[in-house]
């Protein structure tokens, strides 16, 4: 398992991208793994493939740390992986300080994504109008794009083997970005922010790769859950639009709208009360729990909405994580904390 540690920090600090034999191998083998992640925490749909709901309710209680979206981070995700829990912060049973890759490795934690794993936010505005230029003379593979893509795909590379490593601990979301043939329709809408993105970076994969590769990045976003339940939260990409019912989340692949309000929803989009909605649904009348998700950027480490029940926590320019206690109600003030070094 060590191993396996040594390779994630290696492929994080990467001057460039994952070779194509080492690519296919963990995109097959993680594939392989949600195909068949039928479990006591994910039920089958209606045609009996992997639902779409991961439900920890009656799973083992562990701790659970929410990662907002990535976006292309490498240094968030080795930062996340070093960073060290102490036996004072009472969040898992140690007696002495352990890195959270640690924790994972002894079973004392869970980690669920909201998604995003790909397409730099912050600092890149002058690589992607270089990438503009590149892509106007038809150089689809020039300096500027191998920069970005060596970050979105060391960066998908680590969270792949990260699920290899803990299938059963380490969980990534669909978000709005796991899209990589960048197109419109079953839920889906193609992307382009501060230049032409998710064109960029599908062209980038075609002709560094093949089509096998982006075939099989298409299969494995396909193949992710897009909503997770626990006793004390509820976790989607985005904030729900509306609401529905847990037969309907476990069967969300096959319902375009489903994936679209729970990847897409724009602030001021939801329905009022669809969060509250949700958790009734989900968890009964009486629950207590918080509804996360990341997608619209916050200024400040949170915001809250829809009466106190809905916590948006992705801000781009800070390395946030929740931790959310088996034993203790969460507290933003206390409990999102840094990891950058």
């Amino acid at each position: 398992m060590e191993n396996i540690y040594r390779k994630i920090i290696k492929t994080l600090t990467s001057n460039t991208p994952p070779s194509y034999e080492t690519f296919f191998s963990v995109l097959v083998s993680a594939t392989d793994i949600l195909d068949n992640e039928i479990t006591s925490y994910r039920q089958r749909n209606e045609i009996e493939n992997a639902g779409s709901l991961l439900d920890f309710t009656q799973d083992k209680d562990l701790p659970l740390i929410i990662i907002p979206d990535i976006h292309a981070r490498t240094d968030f995700i080795k930062n996340i992986l070093n960073y060290t829990i102490t036996p004072e912060l009472n969040f898992i049973k140690i007696s002495k300080p352990t890195s959270i890759y640690q924790a994972l490795k002894k079973n004392k934690l869970r980690v669920i994504c909201v998604g995003d794993a790909l397409h730099t936010e912050v600092n890149t505005i002058d690589r992607w109008k270089n990438i503009q230029i590149e892509f106007s003379k038809n150089i689809f593979t020039g300096p500027a794009v191998t920069s970005e893509a060596r970050d979105c795909f060391n960066t998908l590379f680590a969270l792949l083997l990260l699920k290899i490593s803990f299938p059963n601990n380490f969980h990534f979301l669909k978000g709005n970005h796991e899209n990589i043939y960048n197109t419109t329709g079953d839920g889906d809408y193609s992307f382009r922010k501060i230049a032409d993105e998710g064109n960029t970076i599908k062209k980038f994969v075609q002709h560094y790769y093949g089509e096998d590769i982006l075939y099989l990045i298409s299969y494995y976003e396909k193949s992710l859950p897009l909503i997770s339940i626990t006793n004390q939260c509820v976790i989607s990409h985005a904030e729900p639009r509306t609401y529905y019912t847990k037969n309907e989340l476990i069967n969300a692949k096959q319902n375009p709208q489903i994936i679209e309000d729970l990847t897409w929803t724009n602030n001021d989009e939801a329905e009022e009360n669809s969060v509250k909605k949700m958790i009734k649904n989900l968890l009964g009348t009486n629950s207590k729990a918080i509804y996360f998700a990341g997608h619209r950027p916050v200024k400040e480490n949170y915001k809250i909405l829809q009466d106190g029940r809905f916590y948006q926590i992705h801000n781009p320019h800070k390395q946030n994580i929740v931790l959310i206690y088996k034993d203790k109600d969460f507290n933003p003030e206390t409990d999102i904390i840094g990891v950058e070094k």
